[in-house]
């Protein structure tokens, strides 16, 4: 095998993080001696052993040394003392590795070069090679939280060509086919949450779920309502699936219907104001990396408005419902020009979706 292959099988060992890793970063790290891999080992969960430290466990148990070996992980080992588990660089050292090869410098500026500089204080060879695309790709929520304080934010919404989002005479009707509904869905998988209003889950009780083949396998993400009054059906789908959901509302905590959805394993979060801003700060607290914002009209429009998002996807549908409509702009005052971005193209079953980042 190449150093490329080691490097690859190490990113597909970090995917295996997804939705596990809270605010910390998904690493993957193979271990390598007389050209064979003899451990390997990911991130697996939040306040858990890093990737490396796995990896040489993961060797030691199956009767190999690591001393003298080579070490191939997708980030930069971290070095700091003040965490819940011990800096990986220094374990690197005390275990007699000889070279690493790192995918991408930590942009965690607690880390950010110090791993690299200490490994090489100790006479170890190593390498920071160019994997910087497929770390951006993987832990864009984790960069998002270190730079910005807030997680990867897409907005997603489903139009007909008259820019309208819903049938008033018939709210079964989807907007887009079947095939943009299955693609819509797949996007799920890629986050750790999904926002609506409160309207949305009144109106369609919807489960806020990845619906793919491999869903068993698959960590759902957390269901994200803004409901101001504490409106929530307690009969709700994404109460019942018990995924976690997390509510924002204005309502006290000394209601009772807060004190019921809290027994229902809801989390309540109480702010004056449900404006993107605090919600995103919120969320960052919360180790929330990435957010699906999928409607409705109201929300979608709020999130546009503040720039607070880095992807927007929308599907045209090759309908027009006239005033039998819900027009997405009716909660848009002013206008607003998306500029500087790059626009993607892409036919989705009968739809054109648009992505801007």
């Amino acid at each position: 095998m190449s150093k490329i292959d080691f490097m690859r099988t190490a990113f597909q060992l970090a995917k295996k993080g997804f939705n596990k890793t809270g605010s910390n970063p998904m690493v993957g790290a193979v271990i390598v001696k007389n050209n064979k891999i003899i451990g390997k080992g990911f991130h697996e969960e939040f306040g858990g052993p890093h990737a490396e430290v796995n990896a040489i466990k993961n060797a030691e148990e199956k009767g190999f040394s690591v001393a003298n070996s080579k070490m191939f992980v997708t980030l930069e080992p971290c070095c700091y003392l003040k965490k819940k588990t011990p800096p990986c660089a220094q374990l690197i050292v005390k275990k007699g590795i000889k070279e690493v090869i790192i995918g991408m410098k930590d942009p965690n500026l607690k880390v950010n070069g110090k791993g690299i500089k200490l490994l090489k204080r100790h006479k170890i060879k190593t390498q920071v090679v160019d994997y910087l695309a497929q770390n951006e790709q993987l832990n864009r929520g984790f960069i998002n939280l270190i730079k910005n304080q807030r997680p990867y934010v897409t907005l997603k919404i489903c139009l007909t060509m008259d820019g309208k989002i819903y049938n008033l005479k018939n709210n079964k009707e989807n907007i887009g086919d079947s095939l943009q509904l299955e693609h819509a869905n797949r996007l799920r998988k890629e986050y750790n949450s999904i926002l609506v209003g409160i309207n949305t889950i009144i109106n369609d009780n919807p489960q806020l779920t990845y619906r793919g083949k491999d869903r068993e396998f698959f960590r759902q993400p957390r269901p994200i309502v803004l409901d101001s009054n504490l409106r929530i059906p307690l009969r709700s789908k994404i109460i019942g699936l018990k995924n976690s959901p997390i509510i924002f509302t204005k309502i006290s905590s000394s209601s009772r219907k807060f004190k019921a959805l809290t027994q229902a394993g809801c989390e309540i979060v109480t702010i004056n104001a449900l404006k993107p801003k605090r919600i995103l700060r919120k969320l960052f607290s919360l180790n929330i990396q990435s957010v699906l914002i999928e409607g409705g009209g109201k929300v979608f429009s709020n999130f546009l408005k503040s720039k607070l998002w880095n992807e927007l996807i929308i599907y045209y549908s090759p309908k027009f419902l006239g005033k039998e409509g819900l027009s997405l702009t009716r909660n848009l005052e002013n206008k607003f020009l998306i500029n500087n971005n790059e626009i993607k193209v892409k036919k989705i079953g009968q739809c054109l979706m648009l992505k801007i980042s």
